[in-house]
């Protein structure tokens, strides 16, 4: 099994130049896979964000990505029939991974989750910062080191699928320029299209620990 997105990062376009002043501005992904979901959750949701702001939705029951709020008013920020097919791929994929844990613990029994975020940061038009780890149940499993660069099992159960996700040279390398060129691009180009709804609402700096992941979705997502 090839890395997690990885397949739809080779399908993102080039980054975009915008100057962009101030900030600090984030882009993050909040992914969140549900073995076995309560009532009226779905079993995969997607959820972008630019700073705090949710804009844009994609889950398991509509499989179909949609701009929040004010975002569904600017146009051309995004295309939503390509997200749409994008986020269907990413579900497939992450849902595999979460399937491949559970085996390595032989635990198809009780409820699990398993939670992906990922995304950058600009400040004054600069990368100022990067990230891209999950957790399951709860717990830190694994991270991209853009540094190294290398994925950094914290899980006994992660060594599988950091060998999985570095089985080819290209599959470390390019999700190293996803953080640090095609992320910042994306943000850029949404800022571009976007800037106005962010200044209204202020800006927060971006929480990196993984505390934030269970903060955004473990609670809101009804995870276990």
């Amino acid at each position: 099994m090839v890395p997690v997105l990885l397949p739809l990062l080779l399908l993102l376009g080039p980054a975009v130049s915008q100057e962009t002043h101030t900030g600090p501005y984030s882009l993050s992904f909040l992914y969140t896979g549900l073995s076995k979901p309560a009532k009226g959750f779905p079993r995969f949701q997607a959820i972008a964000y630019l700073n705090d702001q949710a804009f844009f939705h994609y889950d398991s029951e509509g499989r179909k990505a949609e701009p929040l709020g004010p975002w569904s008013q600017v146009e051309g920020m995004e295309d939503w029939e390509k997200e749409s097919e994008l986020q269907k791929a990413r579900e497939d994929i992450f849902m595999v991974t979460l399937e491949d844990i559970m085996d390595y613990y032989k635990d198809r029994e009780g409820s699990h989750t398993f939670q992906g975020l990922f995304g950058c940061e600009l400040r004054n038009n600069q990368s100022s910062g990067a990230f891209w780890r999950y957790a399951y149940d709860g717990r830190d499993f694994i991270e991209f080191n853009k540094e190294i660069p290398a994925w950094v099992a914290l899980d006994p159960a992660a060594r599988d699928t950091k060998q999985k996700w570095e089985a080819e040279e290209v599959y470390v390398q390019r999700a190293k320029a996803y953080l640090e060129e095609e992320c910042p691009g994306m943000l850029r180009r949404y800022l571009q299209d976007g800037k106005i709804y962010l200044d209204r609402q202020g800006t927060r700096r971006f929480l990196l620990p993984c505390t934030e992941l269970r903060q955004r979705g473990g609670h809101r997502l009804g995870a276990q």
